[in-house]
């Protein structure tokens, strides 16, 4: 079973590390490894620059420590439980629809919890700190919040599906250490599970022809494009703009590259590196017209940044 619930409190503590003038640089670092949940979650309590700073300037360091403390000494257990439960009642949770997570997070102690809906499911954010600061248990809201999300919204297959391979996929680039077998591994997942990718490949930018796309782990029908100029059709332009392109019916595309009568629609995701260069791309066909949306952008482009920060 996937992980239903992670705690990410210790992200969020490591802003006791600086001095209080600075707690808002450490809210900015917090934010920056977590930009969509933390966005969300400041449009949804109407927080600004300036309101975030005053939030953090009432917050009392000793209420800070106490709540490090309190949770260093008490959270494993208490995760520990919850997980247990959850485990052992899945079918109470509904944990094999797929379309939520449990996230811990240290917030500013405004309210309990959110939905913070995204591209592979909603996430579930519960804030630690406000149950410590009004003495809480968290246990309840976590059980409470489940249940709220699953009696009142129908399930989303789609993110549901998202969900699932996005952790299959993540676990494959955290346990193989060869760039070429987690290519393959990544092709075999999507090309596998979602029925209208029907042909998914990496292109990798020619180490000597630095402007020229070669075509890497692939699944589908053989393609005669083996090597892409920057700028030529759908790919060659994700590399030269270094954008993400999302072509929904390629007939209507001028600058294709046909690869094969069946093909409808294209997405292609750029791979850039440390440095800002085209490092390749993945690229996706479909046999169907108008297939993506936002989420499969979401989706791809989430896999591409943990492959370029293990691989690239």
């Amino acid at each position: 079973m996937r992980s239903i619930l992670q705690d990410l409190t210790p992200e969020f503590l490591k802003i006791l590390n600086m001095d209080k003038i600075y707690w808002y640089e450490g809210w900015k670092e917090y934010k920056q490894k977590h930009p969509r949940l933390i966005s969300e979650y400041e449009k949804k309590e109407d927080l600004n620059e300036e309101k975030i700073k005053e939030r953090l300037q009432d917050i009392r360091r000793k209420d800070f420590d106490l709540f490090k403390q309190d949770w260093e000494n008490n959270f494993l257990s208490v995760k520990k439980e919850m997980v247990q439960k959850l485990s052992r009642n899945a079918e109470h949770y509904q944990l094999k629809r797929g379309d939520f997570v449990v996230f811990i997070m240290g917030m500013l102690g405004l309210n309990s919890h959110y939905y913070i809906d995204t591209y592979y499911g909603t996430v579930i954010m519960v804030d630690s700190f406000y149950h410590f600061l009004n003495n809480v248990d968290i246990r309840e809201t976590v059980d409470k919040a489940i249940l709220e999300f699953i009696n009142n919204r129908p399930v989303d297959t789609k993110k549901a599906l998202f969900g699932k391979l996005l952790s299959q996929i993540e676990k494959i680039i955290y346990d193989t250490k060869d760039i070429n077998k987690a290519m393959e591994k990544i092709v075999k997942v999507l090309y596998d599970n979602v029925d209208y990718y029907n042909w998914v490949g990496f292109y990798l930018t020619d180490k000597n022809e630095k402007n020229i796309l070669k075509l890497g782990p692939y699944l589908g029908e053989p393609t005669e494009h083996v090597k892409i100029p920057f700028g030529e059709g759908i790919c060659g332009q994700a590399a030269a703009t270094k954008n993400t392109f999302v072509v929904q019916d390629v007939s209507k595309a001028e600058n294709y590259l046909s690869c094969s009568e069946k093909t409808k629609s294209e997405i292609v995701i750029p791979i850039i590196d440390n440095n800002g260069n085209v490092y390749g791309e993945l690229d996706i066909d479909s046999h169907k017209l108008e297939p993506f949306t936002i989420e499969d952008s979401q989706f791809l482009e989430e896999i591409i940044n943990l492959f370029v920060k293990k691989y690239v």
